[in-house]
């Protein structure tokens, strides 16, 4: 009766085993989160590894609120959201304690999907405007949960 359901939570298992930067596209409604979910349960289950997931989206705020910008008054840095999570679950601290799946829910925009070039390349690198440089821990993975890849550039899919 669920034939797809079990391929799909198949499919994201073997591509998270190969893969650090995964996108599930499809339909809002289509199952995105629910395999997410699913497999996260069933890994925390089988691997007796804590499996967690960050999710935010990305479209919620501008790209400088997202990584960072230096204030122009004061001349100081200013971490983003999505750069201070990022930091935190790729410290070596949590990457001893969690694997955790840091989940970009919302439409992919060239405005900070770009940003994360280096990080879904063999690099596994964060860089900020600033020049701090944040490393992709062997047990985190970021992953894309989107409608579409129509904003997107071929380097980023592939």
């Amino acid at each position: 009766r669920w034939p797809w359901w079990l391929r799909k939570n198949l499919q994201l298992f073997e591509t998270q085993l190969v893969r650090h930067g995964i996108m599930l596209i499809g339909p809002s409604g289509g199952g995105k989160t629910a395999v997410f979910n699913t497999l996260r349960l069933a890994l925390n289950e089988t691997t007796g590894a804590p499996h967690r997931i960050v999710s935010l989206n990305p479209k919620a705020m501008r790209a400088t609120e997202l990584f960072g910008v230096t204030d122009e008054l004061t001349g100081e840095w200013e971490t983003g959201v999505f750069a201070a999570i990022w930091e935190r679950i790729n410290s070596p601290e949590q990457a001893a304690k969690n694997v955790t799946w840091m989940i970009c829910d919302g439409p992919v925009d060239t405005m900070w999907i770009e940003s994360l070039n280096t990080v879904l390349d063999d690099n596994r690198l964060l860089t900020l405007a600033n020049g701090d440089r944040f490393a992709m821990a062997d047990s985190s993975k970021i992953m894309f949960e989107a409608i579409d890849l129509r904003n997107a550039s071929p380097a980023t899919v592939s």
